[in-house]
This record gives C-alpha cells, structure tokens and sequence, in this order.
C-alpha cells in the first residue's frame, strides 16, 4: 500500500537556508561576481540573439507579405470567363485571396504610384495596354512553388509574375537564423550550468566537512542541498537581471537610431518594439537563470551526499 508523503518546510528552515545561502556566496565573493558576471554575458548574449531573430523573422514575415502573385490575363476575356478564372484559382489549396484589377483601375494606379498623369494620358479606354490582373495571396512562401504550379495550368492565363528567387532567399534566411538561434542558445546554456557548478563546487568543497558531520548526525539530503540550491538561485537570477535591465533601453535606442539614421528599414519592415520583446523576454530569462541555477547546484554536490 502506497502511503503519500507530504513534506512541510518550517519558517525556521527557510530562514535557516537562506541565510546559509547568502553566506555562501559572500564567503566565494571572487566566484560569485565572477559567475553572476558569465550568467550575465551568457542571458545578454542568448537575449541578444533572439531579439536579432524575433526581429529577422518579423521582417521576413511583413516581407513576405509583400511577395505577391500577379496573374496577368489574356486581352480576349468576356466578364464571365473573368469571373469563372477567379472561381478556378480560390479553389487552389493554399491561396487565401483572390484581388480582381481592371485595366483603368490599373492605369490609375500607376498614375498615383509614379505621379505621372500627365505623361499617361491618352491610355484611357480603348488605348489602354494593360491587360486584367488578378493579385492572388497566400498562406506562405512556402506554397508559391505549388500555387505557380496549379496557375499556369489554368486556361485563360497569359502570364504569371512572382518573386521566387526572392522567396528562396528568404525561407533559406529564415531556417539559417533559426538553426544558429538553437546552437548558440544550446552552447550558452551549458557555459552557464558549467560556471555556476564550479562556483557551488567551491562553496560546498570548503564546507565539506560540515556537510559530512550533518550526514551523521541525520540530516537529510534536501536539508543539506537547500542552502547551495538557494545560492545558485540566487546566482541565476542576478545574472539574469543585470542583462534585462541594460539591454531594454539599449535596445529602444538603437531601434531609434536605426530609423532615423537608415530610414530604408523602416520603409521595409517594422521592428519589435522593446515592450513587444522584453514583456516576455524578462520573465523567460528569470525562469532560464532560476533553472540554470538550480541544475548547477544540484548536480555540484550530489557526489559529496554519499557518506
């Protein structure tokens, strides 16, 4: 018969481990301004990355948004075979929108667009070149390929114009960024876990002997690892805190100055701002530093509770 265990922790033993704790880390001051720094570097460094990706993936999503299809129409067209050739490319799979631009609205457009009405005029009604346009959006980039497939063999079709070159571009920009994103981050979190052991292995290596009395005098295990699991807490969020609080106002100045001194950025895609980024971004790297912690203590001062 299973019996459920509940365990109490007195207020005694809480104030008893976090005092323990914040002995520990002012009798290794060295260590642990040493160790909060590399939390530190590493939590800037991961931060840094995935405001740079959030960012990368945010343009290319705008970007993409912007990548149409433009199917042109042959000049010999009633109204219905219009309107059937718009039935015909809504049922393609993954085609969203289907957007219908008569030649006048056309002309007008790029009347508007290049400020040349003057140069133009005379095009209207019958002289107008242009021919019916259909804009077709979709559901990715990752699409096109198919949904090019499936509009050249629409009847009707006279040609298709796509960004392709610039969609391969993107989706492999993409991928590299994300697979750079999860190494760096990968690597980072383990110089983090390495640090912050050794640091608790030195603590709990000038305390061996008290740690070896308590052993035989019946403390219990958890009794003993509360101290050194508050002490790398402690690390882990220190080292997380300092990188949030400086990199949040330098992150709104360079977005700043990127705007105003390359204003082409803007015109292209809208950046994060720092609420956006760092609203979720602060308490993700408190809870990465908490756990950080917690591994690196844990596993330093397993091997000194075998007695």
């Amino acid at each position: 018969m299973l019996k459920k265990v509940v365990i109490v922790m007195r207020p005694s033993s809480i104030r008893y481990y976090l005092k323990e704790g914040f002995t520990g880390l002012l009798k290794n001051r060295l260590m642990t301004v040493a160790s909060i720094a590399t939390v530190a570097a590493c939590i800037f460094i991961i931060s840094l990355s995935v405001c740079i990706i959030q960012n990368l993936n945010t343009a290319l999503k705008q970007i993409e948004d912007n990548i149409g299809i433009a199917v042109f129409l042959q000049d010999d067209l009633t109204s219905d075979d219009v309107s059937r050739l718009r039935d015909e490319m809504l049922d393609i799979d993954h085609v969203t929108m289907v957007t219908y631009i008569s030649p006048s609205d056309a002309l007008e457009s790029i009347k508007d667009q290049w400020d040349a009405a003057d140069i133009l005029e005379g095009f209207e009604g019958e002289n107008n070149p242009l021919s019916h346009t259909f804009e077709i959006e979709i559901e990715g980039i990752e699409y096109q390929d198919q949904v090019l497939n499936d509009l050249s063999n629409i009847s009707g079709v006279r040609n298709i114009r796509h960004a392709k070159t610039e969609t391969d571009v993107l989706l492999k920009i993409n991928k590299i960024m994300g697979i750079v994103g999860i190494i760096i981050i990968a690597i980072l979190a383990v110089i983090s876990v390495v640090i912050i052991m050794n640091t608790i292995k030195i603590s709990v290596y000038t305390r061996k002997n008290e740690i070896n009395i308590m052993k035989y005098v019946g403390a219990t295990d958890w009794f003993i690892r509360w101290p050194f699991i508050i002490e790398g807490i402690m690390i882990g969020l220190i080292g997380a805190a300092i990188p949030m609080v400086i990199s949040w106002p330098v992150y709104n100045s360079i977005i700043s100055a990127l705007y105003e001194y390359m204003p082409v950025i803007k015109n292209m895609a809208t950046l994060l701002t720092g609420y956006q980024l760092f609203s979720k971004l602060i308490p993700l790297s408190l809870l990465a530093g908490i756990m950080l912690g917690v591994l690196g203590s844990v596993s330093s001062i397993r091997k000194y509770l075998r007695v």
